[in-house]
């Protein structure tokens, strides 16, 4: 648990040394990069060890919308000075992600729970290195995926 509040002041830490302090576009840019990756990486690793499909989707989603916003960064447009046009799908996006894990809370919550009490022991550096993510796929569905 304390590593969750640790993750979330490293996040608003960042958030507001690369789009407030530093250069902009330049801050933003790698700000929303970074985010991007990350959440790409813990996608794909929820997937592999979960199996668990609306909690891997909110992460995708939000990945695909960091990306959206480093190259609208890039071509000039930070966040939150986006140009009306933009905010419908950002914030469709800023809705579906914590929208599909409130499913998946919902739908498997067997697997859910595990993960939150496997979570409760986390550290900022098990987050960071995306170790908070519990293998939680039974043995027959990993055969199954081979």
């Amino acid at each position: 648990m304390i590593g969750s509040l640790m993750y979330g002041c490293v996040i608003g830490l960042g958030f507001f040394l690369a789009t407030k302090v530093a250069p902009q576009p330049t801050g933003s840019v790698i700000w929303w990069s970074a985010l991007t990756i990350q959440l790409g990486i813990g996608a794909r690793l929820c997937w592999r060890r979960t199996g668990l499909p609306f909690v891997t989707a909110a992460m995708a989603i939000a990945a695909a919308s960091c990306a959206l916003l480093a190259t609208l960064a890039a071509a000039g447009m930070v966040y939150p000075d986006l140009p009306a046009a933009w905010w419908p799908l950002i914030g469709a996006s800023m809705v579906a992600s914590p929208s599909l894990a409130l499913v998946e809370s919902r739908v498997n919550r067997a697997k859910w729970d595990r993960w939150r009490v496997s979570s409760q022991r986390c550290s900022l550096w098990d987050i960071l290195r995306g170790r908070h993510i519990p293998n939680l796929r039974q043995a027959s569905e990993v055969a199954a995926r081979r």
